[in-house]
């Protein structure tokens, strides 16, 4: 073979090793996919070509580390930054193995901000725990640049006696797009002294002041990186996405609620992740496996009290015709410095409504507070066309309510309204605020909800329950004005409306009092719902704590944080107790109906099949007890387990249309027992 042809395969060969062992470094060699099977602790965005490789995964350490950083292509140097920002060939060149160690003893740094709060600054007492965040990036001699790797590492801090079995985010961006004067989206900045200048008064309560976090809208998106270490230490995703401040009041809180969203501009259009464990779709097809978005939400309202308000009382009505948020919490860290728990929830978007039904997002509706959310600005003439024809016609004819029924979803309606009557909720769809629904543009029957009709969507419950009355307005009746009266007219077509109209009709208002009776009899069921009170609770009550001294209030933090978290938890089960005890009387008393009576549902095995009462599945492995009332009936469907057979019901305090069919309606006329038998 002539010399230089072999020459030329040698260093052919060469130059392709040198690439390969790159690549290998990573573990992934493009940013388009990573495998997360072999996903080493870090991530790479960028030239894959050119990638930084570290030694060490990302994780929580009990000594020091030693971190090496490698890269197989001959003549890059490696630069790297300790402060979140992405690297540049005028950073710190990585020269030898870095020493990473328990940081947190040094001074704090992001939690020393100020101007984060119109409230006036709240800082933690003492040193707040601190990771490394480590970003590296190789540069050629001719100025090209590698991909970005970025890893997180937890020296000295023990994580499952910290944060036990829950998942930690790590998030990595320039301070600057949080806390700089002018594009800082976590600061009061240029907008709030734009805003004095216009007229606006330090003298208002802080959470009507407006500054740069009150801003919304893509401009005041930013670059972020989030890395998701699973609790037992594995990282599940690392992504780049775009972070933006959310909520209303809460905007102005010092650990503020942040909605992440990925995009094709950012890497990946989609985070394809189990993010939320055991997150059913909505049309029971399986896991939700692919996410647009997510939110970390610091509880809203509740942010100072329990913080499990929402997530509680979402997940006890997510088998309601309602669209419900699934969640998970979470302990978050922002550029290395510990940032409190949240809870992680879904996002609701046109991305959703896909992902959980499987119809075409660019066929989605959503309408928000009055406005579109999702879809083109001309669909918010489908849902005034819905608005007018409920509002402006006669309801009680029976032929305009069946119209009615083919534009909104009655019963996603009816569970939604009862559920934020039970609630008692004082910033909801009754004050036309916090009300979202969706709808498809085209109905097509490709789906359970492709047939054009508005459906509702749940979401910040968390002014509810008695949170600012100690838990005791249990008994206050916000039904009976909800439920009569007259049809308003303005042009801000307000969806309570939609229930005074709706209420009109007999045969809507029969259902709606069975859905608010089994909003009570069923999902908040007392001791049902103080037990599931009970387990979110002692999730939270081991992270809330820390979280109160890092963000404050002050009159928390400073005092014992713990003791005010059992306070506020035992004012919820106040509220939870006293609710189940005083709903009947109100739903009487809204209705002018009889005395509430009894009924029991009993199963002769449970293990052989089950029981529907009108629309909730009962849980029989225990004797059913629920209040309703003597003017409408009830419907009972049995449904027996493979290999097992319903036989009949047996029944006394009541009459029963056929004791011997599957499906029956239930005449009340006092106390009753009603007894599924199988065999």
């Amino acid at each position: 073979m002539n010399k230089k042809i072999f020459a030329l395969i040698i260093l052919v060969l060469l130059i392709v090793a040198a690439l390969s062992a790159c690549s290998k470094s990573n573990g992934s060699s493009n940013s388009e996919s990573t495998d997360n099977t072999e996903n080493k602790g870090y991530i790479v965005t960028g030239n894959g070509d050119l990638t930084v490789g570290f030694t060490k995964p990302s994780g929580f350490y009990d000594e020091p580390v030693e971190l090496e950083f490698t890269c197989g292509v001959a003549g890059a140097q490696i630069y790297y930054t300790l402060d979140g920002t992405e690297p540049e060939n005028t950073d710190t060149l990585y020269t030898e193995p870095l020493t990473l160690y328990d940081r947190s003893t040094e001074e704090n740094l992001l939690s020393a901000q100020s101007g984060v709060s119109a409230d006036g600054d709240y800082f933690p007492k003492g040193k707040v725990d601190k990771a490394h965040v480590i970003r590296a990036a190789a540069y050629l001699p001719d100025g090209t640049k590698g991909g970005i790797s970025s890893a997180t590492y937890w020296v000295g801090i023990d994580r499952q006696q910290k944060y036990g079995d829950v998942p930690v985010i790590s998030i990595f961006t320039d301070s600057e797009n949080l806390f700089d004067y002018e594009k800082g989206i976590y600061v009061l900045g240029k907008t709030h002294d734009e805003w004095l200048e216009a007229g606006g008064s330090k003298n208002i309560e802080g959470w009507r002041q407006v500054g740069n976090y009150s801003n919304k809208g893509r401009e005041w998106e930013r670059p972020v990186t989030v890395e998701y270490i699973e609790p037992d230490g594995n990282v599940g995703f690392v992504q780049n996405m775009g972070f933006r401040i959310m909520g209303g009041a809460s905007r102005n809180s010092m650990q503020k609620s942040l909605r992440f969203t990925a995009r094709k501009e950012y890497g990946e259009k989609s985070v394809q992740y189990e993010l939320i464990p055991d997150n059913e779709k909505s049309d029971g097809s399986g896991v939700v496996e692919k996410y647009k978005s997510f939110i970390l939400r610091n509880g809203g309202n509740d942010s100072d009290y329990c913080k499990i308000r929402d997530p509680l009382f979402q997940s006890l009505v997510s088998d309601r015709r309602v669209e419900t948020m699934q969640f998970t919490p979470v302990v978050a860290y922002l550029d290395g410095e510990y940032w409190g728990m949240y809870t992680l929830a879904e996002d609701y978007n046109d991305n959703y409504v896909e992902n959980n039904f499987g119809v075409d997002n660019n066929n989605v509706v959503i309408v928000k507070i009055g406005k579109i959310e999702d879809g083109n600005d001309a669909d918010i003439e489908l849902y005034n066309e819905m608005y007018d024809y409920i509002t402006k016609n006669d309801m009680s004819v029976d032929a305009n309510y069946q119209k009615a029924c083919e534009l909104l979803d009655m019963g996603s309606f009816m569970d939604y309204c009862a559920f934020n009557l039970y609630i008692l909720n004082e910033d909801s769809i009754f004050d036309n605020n916090n009300w979202e629904m969706y709808r498809v543009r085209s109905a097509d029957g490709s789906s359970s909800v492709s047939d054009g009709k508005w459906r509702m969507m749940v979401y910040d419950t968390d002014y509810s329950a008695g949170i600012y009355s100690q838990g005791r307005n249990f008994n206050t009746n916000n039904i009976t004005d909800r439920v009569n009266g007259a049809v308003r007219s303005d042009e801000e077509r307000k969806p309570a409306d939609l229930l005074i109209s709706l209420c009109k009709n007999e045969q809507f208002k029969k259902e709606f009092v069975l859905a608010m009776c089994d909003t009570r009899n069923v999902n908040f069921e007392v001791s049902h719902a103080l037990t599931e009170k009970n387990k979110l609770a002692a999730v939270y009550e081991a992270l809330v704590p820390d979280t109160f001294r890092r963000f404050g209030p002050g009159w928390v933090a400073d005092n014992n944080p713990e003791s005010h978290y059992a306070q506020k938890i035992s004012e919820l089960s106040q509220f939870i107790s006293g609710r189940y005890r005083a709903f009947p009387a109100l739903v009487q008393s809204a209705f002018s109906l009889s005395d509430s009576v009894n009924v029991t549902v009993k199963s002769s095995d449970s293990s052989k099949g089950s029981v529907t009462l009108n629309t909730a599945l009962l849980d029989l492995s225990k004797d059913f007890n629920g209040a309703y009332f003597t003017e409408y009936d009830i419907t009972l469907k049995a449904a027996a387990a493979d290999g097992a057979k319903f036989v009949k019901w047996e029944y006394s305090g009541c009459a029963v249309s056929d004791e011997n069919a599957a499906e029956i309606t239930v005449s009340l006329n006092g106390d009753c027992t009603i007894t599924a038998v199988f065999e």
